[in-house]
């Protein structure tokens, strides 16, 4: 069965894209069959993985106009690992599809073709609760949450869920498959309280993994590669090896 996860945070800077493609990076390195789906028009995660998105080359928005494209926009970028890549063009989506009835589900109906083959999907889409991270709940079978460690990123929360329980109208089988703290800093003391308001508030839900801040996670962006690739013996990418751990753990759970 696919575990088809949205990760989603309506905050910016909260380390959303760094967490789709690092840890679907060493889900891929642990031998699961992965696709990261780049649903923002700014191509963040496409540009991650050192790609133009200024080439011509079939992207989620072309998936999303007719699923029949689906297959020809996935892109192997390491073994075990795909990408259904974006460009500029998604910025016109919400406007395009406005009037059609299917709107809110164009990206589970261009996912439907090729999930099977699958693992896991990581749909990352832009800061935001509009069209993209409506689409992108309306696909998915659970979310995954970053949770920057700091006061305004926990009290967005309340509204990131309330967004979600909307959704389950249209996706009543989506649940919360867990909850990632990021930016982490020991040094901080509010980090600790803001830590534990959230496993207690989600006891079940939050990893026990945390992601540290740690520079080598931004260098391996500008370089286009994971932080595994880049340097593995740093936090970052231990971090995203026990987190990929504790996600497969979870589903076999």
């Amino acid at each position: 069965m696919t575990r088809i996860m949205a990760i989603v945070s309506q905050k910016g800077g909260v380390g959303k894209t760094s967490l789709v493609q690092n840890l679907g990076a060493e889900l891929a390195n642990q031998g699961q069959l992965t696709l990261l789906v780049d649903l923002d028009p700014q191509s963040n995660l496409t540009t991650g993985w050192g790609l133009d998105p200024g080439e011509d080359r079939y992207t989620i928005y072309d998936a999303m106009s007719d699923p029949k494209h689906s297959t020809q926009t996935i892109m192997e970028i390491r073994p075990n690992l795909y990408l259904m890549p974006a460009n500029l063009d998604l910025a016109g989506a919400e406007l395009a599809f406005i009037n059609e009835i299917d709107r809110n589900t164009k990206l589970r109906k261009a996912l439907a073709p090729i999930a099977h083959h699958f693992d896991f999907i990581l749909i990352d889409g832009p800061p935001s609760l509009g069209f993209f991270t409506v689409n992108a709940l309306a696909a998915a079978s659970e979310i995954l949450i970053p949770l920057q460690v700091h006061p305004y990123a926990y009290k967005a929360l309340d509204q990131l869920m309330s967004i979600v329980a909307k959704v389950e109208e249209i996706n009543p089988s989506l649940f919360l498959g867990g909850i990632t703290l990021t930016m982490y800093d020991q040094r901080n003391s509010l980090t600790s309280a803001i830590e534990d308001a959230a496993r207690k508030r989600f006891p079940d839900s939050v990893f026990s993994t945390v992601i540290p801040i740690n520079v080598r996670i931004a260098e391996a962006t500008l370089d286009g590669i994971s932080v595994s690739e880049y340097e593995p013996s740093s936090s970052g990418a231990k971090a995203y090896q026990a987190l990929a751990q504790e996600v497969i753990a979870r589903g076999q759970a």
